[in-house]
C-alpha cells in the first residue's frame, strides 16, 4: 500500500473513531432532554471533513457521520434512523454538496477570506443537512415525522446550536485537519499559490 493511501486509510480510521465518541457523547448528554440530540460538535466534525481536502475525499466526512448515527441509533433507540436511507444517505449527500458549495465561493471570492468562506459554506451545508435529512424522514418514514409538531420543535432548537456551531467551529476544523494532512487548499487557485501555501502551513 502506498504511503499517501495508507495515511489516508489511517486518518479515516482515526476520524471514525473520533465521530463515535463525539457522537456519543452528544447523544448522553442530552438523551434525557432532547432526541434526538442536536450535534453540535458532530456536524462541524463532519463538515470539516467533507471540506479538507479534494472532491475524492468530499464523501467521507457525510459517510462517516451517518454510519455512525445509524450504528448509535440502535443503541439509543432512535428508531427512524435505523434506515440507512434516513441516516446515512442524506448525511453523504450533503458533504459532497458542502464541498461544492466551499469551491463555488472560492471561486466567487478568488481565495479571500478563506475562514469567512468556510463559515458561510458551512452555514449553508448545515441548512442543506437539514433539508435532506427531514426530507428523507418524510419520504422514507412511516411516522409522518416531518409534520409532526415534536419533531418541529426538536429540529428548530438543534439547528440553531447546529448553524452556529458549524459556523465558528468548521473553519478551525478545516485548518487543523489540511495541517495534519499537509493537504493543499482548494481555495488556492493558481498552482504557485498551491505551493506557497503549503510551505506556510509546514512553517506553522
Amino acid at each position: 500500500m502506498k504511503r499517501g493511501v495508507a495515511h489516508t486509510v489511517a486518518f479515516i480510521g482515526v476520524m471514525t473513531a473520533l465521530m463515535a465518541v463525539v457522537l456519543t457523547l452528544e447523544t448522553y448528554v442530552f438523551i434525557y432532554f432532547i432526541k434526538p440530540s442536536p450535534a453540535f460538535l458532530s456536524i462541524p466534525l463532519f463538515i470539516a471533513l467533507s471540506m479538507y481536502g479534494d472532491w475524492k475525499k468530499s464523501f467521507i466526512g457525510g459517510t462517516i457521520f451517518g454510519c455512525c448515527s445509524f450504528v448509535l441509533s440502535f443503541v439509543v433507540g432512535y428508531t427512524v434512523f435505523y434506515n440507512p436511507l434516513i441516516s446515512i444517505l442524506p448525511r453523504t449527500l450533503a458533504g459532497v454538496a458542502g464541498y461544492w458549495i466551499l469551491y463555488g465561493l472560492s471561486l466567487l471570492t478568488k481565495g479571500k477570506a478563506k475562514d469567512t468562506v468556510r463559515a458561510i459554506a458551512a452555514a449553508l451545508t448545515v441548512v442543506l443537512h437539514t433539508i435532506l435529512v427531514l426530507g428523507a424522514m418524510e419520504i422514507f418514514s412511516t411516522g409522518g415525522a416531518f409534520f409532526d409538531t415534536v419533531w418541529q420543535t426538536i429540529i428548530g432548537v438543534n439547528f440553531f446550536a447546529e448553524f452556529l456551531c458549524a459556523m465558528f467551529l468548521t473553519p478551525i476544523l478545516v485548518r487543523v485537519m489540511k495541517k495534519y494532512t499537509k493537504t493543499p487548499d482548494i481555495m488556492l487557485l493558481k498552482q504557485k499559490d498551491v505551493k506557497k501555501e503549503v510551505v506556510e502551513e509546514e512553517e506553522v
